[in-house]
């Protein structure tokens, strides 16, 4: 099952996800000598590279879901997902 099919967390219904994402490289922040920034300081973050992380987390219980980059959900994702699928259509059938 891809991770870009589900709308919600296998695990407990969440609508968001995470990635921990990595940074690196130098910032400059200007201010002046009393203390108040000097400047807007909108560059501050130009100075630096950004990776994406590859791996989803739920953004509420943070349980592993899936791989961002091959858009493939975890073993453990996939067959909650099932689970919750099917318990959806038991649902609907004795509804």
């Amino acid at each position: 099952m891809k991770l870009s099919e589900i709308e919600i967390c296998p695990f407990c219904g969440h609508t968001e996800f995470y990635t921990n994402d990595y940074y690196t490289g130098t910032s400059r922040y200007y201010q002046r000598f009393d203390g108040e920034q000097a400047y807007d300081n909108s560059q501050m973050y130009d100075g630096l590279m950004h990776r994406s992380g590859a791996r989803a987390y739920c953004g509420n219980c943070e349980a592993y879901i899936g791989s961002v980059i091959e858009d493939k959900l975890g073993r453990k994702a996939e067959a909650a997902m099932k689970k919750r699928l099917l318990s959806a259509e038991q649902e609907g059938w004795n509804g």
